[in-house]
């Protein structure tokens, strides 16, 4: 025990990492080492497998390392409810990658934040019927996560090929490029990127069989219309 305190006040980060990651550490040395300089220390604590760790890096002032936690598989249900109401989103954001319950993935598409919504909508665990409510949601970060998704009914991505957003319209698109008919649609869109690209999937369908883009990539840059 004396070395793992002495390990947490090493000037070598290597060796507080270590010390971090030890799920013998105690937590009041935990505590220091969460609010260390080094993010690779800070990080270690999150992934440390003591149920103790997990509690210490929820409670970090580093919303990454808060998200790093809200991510593990051993979060109580104390801490799922104080993860939803993290005032960082990007925590939040973390847990709706990872939630399966789908109690919690409803409440997460409720969320106030954009972010957030779009990474429930990227999680394979949410339910259907919350997809199609995301899909209709007035952000178009959001609206493209869905389309994405590749989860969509046939009938509830058939209205997004013509979405007010030529971000969404780019998403539809690539997310689902066997769906020639919407390429179809959006061929004679205005949008010259979109245009394009659908005219390209329609002359050559063989060279876009799923997958071929990462679900994850939904910025296209700042196209939120």
């Amino acid at each position: 025990m004396d070395a793992l305190v002495d390990a947490a006040h090493d000037r070598s980060p290597k060796v507080r990492t270590a010390a971090a990651e030890n799920p013998s550490t105690p937590p009041d040395v935990l505590a220091r080492l969460v609010e260390d300089d080094r993010w690779q220390v800070r990080f270690a604590v999150a992934e440390n497998p003591s149920l103790e760790a997990c509690r210490i890096a929820l409670s970090c002032t580093d919303p990454d390392v808060r998200g790093l936690a809200a991510q593990r598989d051993d979060v109580s249900t104390a801490q799922v409810e104080q993860i939803l109401e993290d005032p960082a989103h990007s925590v939040r954001e973390r847990l709706a990658e990872a939630a399966t319950d789908e109690g919690v993935l409803r409440r997460l598409a409720n969320d106030p934040h954009p972010l957030v919504r779009a990474s429930v909508a990227l999680n394979d665990a949410v339910p259907v019927d919350v997809l199609q409510a995301l899909a209709q949601d007035g952000r178009a970060r959001v609206r493209s996560a869905a389309a994405a998704s590749r989860r969509l009914p046939y009938e509830a991505l058939t209205p997004m090929g013509n979405d007010r957003s030529v971000e969404v319209q780019w998403h539809v698109l690539v997310s689902n490029p066997e769906r020639l008919d919407l390429a179809a649609e959006i061929a004679e869109h205005p949008d010259t990127m979109n245009a394009d690209q659908a005219r390209t999937q329609l002359q050559h369908p063989e060279d876009f069989v799923w997958p071929q883009v990462d679900h994850r990539g939904i910025d296209r840059g700042s196209r939120d219309h």
